[in-house]
């Protein structure tokens, strides 16, 4: 299933600030509170500076309250199975409490400092099964390489 998400500037969202070029974007200036891929219960997300950046990736704080999942999905151009029509590589960094990285058909738990890489075209999703909420920053974008590693 696609999941077609708006991508306006920071133009408009309270608390953004430009001094000289320079963006500063606090936490809370641009939430969502997404249900993703199929996933069990919502996400909320903040997206850092999504049309301001000319970074070739974005950049995301994921929060999930205990139970909650992003879903398993993956990211090809030219696949009507993929989530997006673009092919895009994710990187999930865990900053606080424990989550589920689901990487094809194997389930590692992460804890925070640890870090997850899902190359374009392969399955992965996130979920907490622990007791606490946890939170990842996520960095997604183009590969280099446009064609998949498996």
């Amino acid at each position: 299933m696609r999941t077609e998400i708006e991508r306006p500037g920071t133009a408009g969202i309270p608390g953004t600030e430009e001094d000289d070029g320079m963006l500063i974007q606090r936490r809370g200036d641009d939430p969502r509170d997404w249900e993703l891929y199929g996933g069990e219960g919502s996400v909320q997300i903040e997206w850092y500076f999504r049309e301001a950046s000319q970074l070739p990736a974005n950049v995301m704080l994921y929060h999930l309250e205990p139970g909650a999942e992003e879903g398993v999905h993956f990211h090809l151009e030219d696949d009507p199975d993929s989530c997006s029509t673009y092919s895009s590589d994710e990187m999930y960094v865990v900053t606080r409490g424990e989550v589920v990285m689901i990487l094809a058909d194997e389930r590692v738990v992460l804890r925070a400092g640890d870090a997850a890489y899902a190359p374009h075209g392969h399955p992965h999703g996130v979920v907490n099964e622990s007791a606490e909420p946890a939170e990842l920053v996520l960095l997604f974008g183009p590969p280099k390489d446009p064609a998949p590693t498996a």
